[in-house]
Order: structure tokens, then sequence, then C-alpha cells
């Protein structure tokens, strides 16, 4: 029978292309490896690489077991990861996938917090697309997700226990044009230049009617706001984005703030696995966040 070590050294010969450096990635001797991959293909009857003077390239054999064992492995990290959280172990490191604009919003407020104490877990934070978060949480790769999701979309799977709101405005630099009278009909917009992120489905209708209504097409398509504020504030170009993102700038008088003629929410949810909800440490990273983020009601 196939085991789960067999797979891994399939998976590294192919990943790598030679014996000599999968050897030396899977810490055995190159006469060692020859030898397993050997009788793995007795095992089955069958070839797994091809052997050229470039290397090794994967059969037919070696592709199928490859593609077929992706779920297999997959659920091996998830479990392996369960078992990591449910040991609660002192100096565990937990992995947080936030989207973009969360990491701007109120994330460094949170490490901040989390600085203060000397709490016995280590943190991990990664950026990513709304998409990839999923993937990433589904995988196990990571243990909470951030991002711009609702809690009416939320797969069956994943449990949303946070969520954020706040309104977007439109931002430019003091004296702008567009900040001289109210925008009383969202079409006044399209005749502006913009530097903005993308803004997907997840975040709501609101937000698709703004871009939709308005014909927002930005020229500058950007995730960082700190890099928008300094163009904004030296260009005629303007933004949109949550306020919280330029309450110094506004205080200052750098930048002027101009309200939408509708509320327009952004919005943004903490997603788990209900299974990884009922260990310590993560309700001690729940609890960090929801200083900034209140809890979804049942």
């Amino acid at each position: 029978m196939i085991d789960i070590s067999d797979i891994h050294i399939v998976k590294t010969i192919n990943e790598l292309g030679s014996i000599n450096r999968a050897a030396d990635a899977l810490h055995m001797s190159q006469p060692t490896l020859s030898k397993k991959t050997s009788r793995l293909e007795q095992k089955i009857n069958m070839e797994l690489f091809s052997r050229h003077s470039g290397g090794m390239a994967p059969t037919a054999a070696a592709e199928l077991l490859l593609n077929e064992s992706k779920g297999l492995i997959t659920q091996l990290q998830v479990i392996e990861r369960q078992l990591e959280l449910m040991a609660n172990m002192v100096n565990e490191k937990i992995n947080i996938g936030v989207g973009p604009i969360v990491e701007q919003v109120f994330l460094s407020k949170v490490l901040m917090d989390y600085a203060k104490k000397d709490y016995p877990f280590k943190l991990s934070i990664v950026t990513n697309s709304p998409a990839g978060l999923i993937e990433q949480l589904k995988s196990s790769q990571i243990d909470l997700a951030i991002g711009p999701f609702q809690a009416s979309e939320v797969a069956e799977n994943f449990t949303a226990v946070l969520e954020h709101s706040e309104k977007l405005v439109v931002i430019a630099r003091a004296g702008h044009e567009v900040t001289k009278h109210p925008i009383k009909n969202i079409k006044e917009l399209k005749h502006y230049r913009y530097v903005c992120p993308t803004m997907p489905k997840q975040m709501g209708s609101e937000i698709q009617d703004l871009i939709g209504l308005s014909e927002i097409a930005p020229s500058i398509k950007c995730e960082n706001y700190i890099l928008a504020k300094t163009l904004v504030s030296n260009s005629n170009y303007i933004t949109i984005g949550p306020e919280s993102l330029f309450q110094t700038e506004i205080a200052d008088g750098t930048l002027a703030k101009v309200e939408l003629p509708f509320r327009v929410p952004w919005r943004c949810n903490c997603l788990a696995k209900p299974e990884t909800l009922l260990m310590p440490v993560i309700k001690e990273v729940v609890q960090l966040f929801s200083q900034y983020m209140v809890s979804v009601k049942e």
C-alpha cells in the first residue's frame, strides 16, 4: 500500500527534478532515496520517472499519483494544524491572513496591543486577496482570515466571528475642486482621476452601485493607502476609502474629506473554522481583534 511518505518522496523529486537535490531536501543519501523510489515503482509495477541527462521527468503514473493525492495532503495538513492548536503549547504560532485594506485600517492597533502584553504565543501575519484568504483558510495555512467577506456569504464550513463596518469617503488635497461643494449626484465623480484599490463584489451591493453609478475607472489601482495619500496630497487625483484611514491628515489639514450623497459602507469579517475557535489560544487572538471589531450575532 502507498503511504504518505511515498507521496512526499514523489512530490519532492518532481519539484526538484533530480534524485540528488531531492535527497538533500529529504535529508537522506542519494542511494537510499534511489532504493526507496525503485521499491515504490516495483510496488505499483510502473515507472514513476523517466531518467535523462537533464534530470528526472514524471511519468503519467507519477502525475496521477500527485494529482489524486492533493486532497489527502491538504486534509493531513488540516489535521496536523488542529492537533497543534489543541496542544495549546507555549510559544505556539498563530497564523493570521488579512486583506490589504484590513492591514491598514486596524492591524497596527492590534499589533500594538499584542506588543504591550506578554502573550505565550507568536503571531504570523500574511496579506492576500479575499479568494486567496479563503483557500489558505480551507487548507489550514492560516487560522483566522480577516477580509471583505459578508457574513451572509460565508461557507458552511467557516464561522464569521467578528465584523467591522465604516463608511467610505472621498478624499482630496485641501483646496481641490471636489472639496468646494457637496456632491449631490454620484455621477459628478466620474470627471476626476482616481487612485483606488480594487473593490471586490464581496464588499456589498452598495459599493458596486457606487462604482457603476459614478462610472469610476481608477487611473491607478493601488491597495496601499500610504502611497495613495502621498499622490492625492500632491496632485489633482482623488481617492475613496474607509474614513478612519485619513483621520490624521484630515485633522492637520493636509487632506480634505467629502461625503458621498449616500452611505456606502466598507465591511470586513473575521472567519475561522468552528473547531479552531474552540482552542483557548485562538480565543485570545480573537479577543485582541474584538477591540476594533464587533461580535457577529448568531
